[in-house]
């Protein structure tokens, strides 16, 4: 039974072949499903983009487990408390900034 479907051809170089075909690659799509996408103006994440993501957000959740950690430092030794609460800001800090580059992504 033939298909319903239309086919739209198109001829691009070897060195547009392989970019396109690993573009496709990292999108973890098909090089017609990549291509359909991609005529239909949709948006396409790359499966490095979706790595990157996950590796901010274990970094952002270390970041807060060592904040609970200084935390309960400084409750039991006020000798430090200056300098750690020093440190809680420069997590809270670095937590914004991952925050923003996860968004960005």
């Amino acid at each position: 039974m033939p298909s319903k479907k239309q086919v739209i051809k198109a001829y691009v170089s070897k060195e547009e072949y392989k970019q396109i075909s690993a573009t496709a690659q990292q999108c973890s799509l098909s090089l017609s499903a990549f291509a359909k996408a991609v005529c239909l103006g949709h948006e396409i994440k790359s499966r490095t983009d979706h790595q990157a993501r996950r590796e901010l957000l274990k970094t952002n959740a270390d970041l807060g487990r060592l904040g609970g950690l200084l935390k309960m430092w400084i409750l039991d030794d006020d000798q430090y408390r200056t300098d750690v609460e020093r440190l809680l800001e420069d997590i809270r800090q670095t937590q914004k900034q991952i925050v923003d580059k996860v968004r960005s992504i």
